[in-house]
């Protein structure tokens, strides 16, 4: 349980976690404020339709 003068080591494994981050590239590639502007837009659209019918 303990490592070298006294530490405790922590445990080694990772839960069943993965990371796939480093391996995966998506083809298509969004800049925050592109999503963000996207998303007000939508909002707009959505509350436009929602008075108007």
């Amino acid at each position: 349980m303990f490592g070298k003068k006294g530490q405790a080591r922590m445990p080694s494994s990772f839960g069943g976690l993965v990371q796939y981050y480093s391996e995966y590239k998506s083809k298509i590639v969004l800049k925050p404020y592109v999503v963000i502007i996207l998303g007000v837009i939508l909002v707009a659209v959505v509350l436009t339709a929602s008075a108007l019918f």
